[in-house]
């Protein structure tokens, strides 16, 4: 019983650790396409402006060749990012989390078993402090239900048989 639920801890404690990375796999692997889209970001903003300036400066003017390549910048990262924001663990997640229902689900199981034979432990406890808190307080009355009465049946019976063989 107690074997059954230390097992069930172990797998349990297997299950969230299981969980656990997976997550941390996808949390790192958000950030990191967080940052590439930061650096995407930067040199956007460095080098395609510059290009881009100078390739609309001279059928928009300056600040609105500038304006354009800014947004399209700004669009290419915002799509990296809804990319990162949009990804998901897996369908490993589910079985982990599967494992780790069944787990605790088996833990309850027999933590509701371990309290029922501590109580009945308990109770039998309690029947014997009883018991000894009888006899201590009248010993005849416990020595003639446990010892004379079981006696005098025990003859009767023995008395009877023979009769019974006569």
């Amino acid at each position: 019983m107690i074997d059954d639920f230390v097992r069930d801890v172990n797998d349990l404690q297997k299950a969230d650790t299981l969980i656990g990375k997976l997550w941390l796999k996808n949390l790192a692997c958000q950030f990191g396409l967080f940052v590439f889209a930061g650096l995407i970001a930067v040199f956007g903003l460095g080098m395609t402006n510059v290009a881009g300036v100078y390739a609309l400066q001279a059928s928009l003017g300056p600040v609105w060749a500038a304006v354009v390549v800014a947004i399209a910048d700004f669009v290419l990262a915002a799509i990296v990012i809804l990319v990162a924001r949009n990804s998901q663990p897996g369908p490993e997640i589910e079985r982990a989390l599967n494992a780790r229902k069944t787990a605790i689900e088996a833990i309850q199981a027999n933590a509701r078993d371990l309290k029922v034979a501590i109580d009945a432990f308990g109770q039998e406890i309690r029947d014997a402090k009883d018991t000894i808190a009888g006899f201590v307080q009248h010993p005849l009355d416990a020595a003639v239900q446990n010892l004379l009465i079981p006696a005098v049946t025990s003859i009767i019976k023995g008395l009877s048989s023979k009769k019974d063989q006569a």
